[in-house]
């Protein structure tokens, strides 16, 4: 299972089989747990805590970190984007568009997304 993936297993009324719920880019999979681990990673003898280096090389390859930040913090405070977008006056198109690293955040935005959600604006300026 992947570092984005939840485990909450409980015990299905039906059949009393131990249930996964797997959230995975945004959908609900119920699977069982004998299922599951024929999946498992055991690739890795221990299961210590990844460098956030090492997880988030791949997505900082294909987004700009300040990109990837903006996400984390809308993630963080469970707001779809356009709710973030109301927060921080912008449309949800340019949200989109500064997430994926296709359009500057900005000093004038970075300032606002810190006055609401704490976070430096300095991350923001790329």
């Amino acid at each position: 299972m992947s570092a984005v993936t939840k485990r909450r297993p409980t015990k299905s009324t039906r059949d009393k089989r131990v249930i996964l719920h797997v959230a995975y880019k945004g959908h609900l999979y119920h699977i069982p747990k004998s299922v599951a681990e024929k999946y498992e990673d055991n690739s890795r003898q221990e299961h210590d805590e990844l460098p956030p280096e090492t997880v988030f090389a791949e997505i900082e390859q294909e987004y700009t970190k300040a990109g990837v930040l903006l996400r984390g913090t809308r993630h963080r405070e469970g707001l779809t984007q356009i709710e973030m977008a109301k927060k921080i006056n912008v449309t949800q198109a340019d949200l989109s568009k500064m997430e994926n690293g296709r359009r500057p955040i900005g000093k004038i935005i970075a300032k606002r997304i810190e006055k609401i959600f704490g976070v430096n604006y300095r991350y923001f300026l790329a």
